[in-house]
C-alpha cells in the first residue's frame, strides 16, 4: 500500500514534468500568435516530452534490471 521513497520521489516528478507539460501546452494555445506558429510549438513540446518520457523508461528500466 505504501510506496518506497525511491517511487515517492519518481512520482513527484512525474507529477511535476505532467504539470509543466499541461501548463506550456495551455500557455500555446491561448497565447495570441499565428496558428501555424503554435502547432509548431504544440509538435516540438509533444518531441520534447516524447524524449523524456524514453528516457526517464531506459533510465527506470535500467535500474530494475
Amino acid at each position: 500500500m505504501f510506496c518506497s521513497h525511491d517511487e515517492h520521489n519518481r512520482s513527484v516528478v512525474v507529477a511535476l514534468v505532467v504539470g509543466a507539460a499541461v501548463g506550456a501546452g495551455l500557455a500555446l494555445l491561448l497565447a495570441p500568435q499565428s496558428g501555424k506558429r503554435t502547432r509548431q510549438q504544440i509538435a516540438d513540446l509533444a518531441e520534447d516530452l516524447k524524449d523524456y518520457a524514453t528516457d526517464l523508461t531506459d533510465k527506470v528500466r535500467a535500474k530494475v534490471v
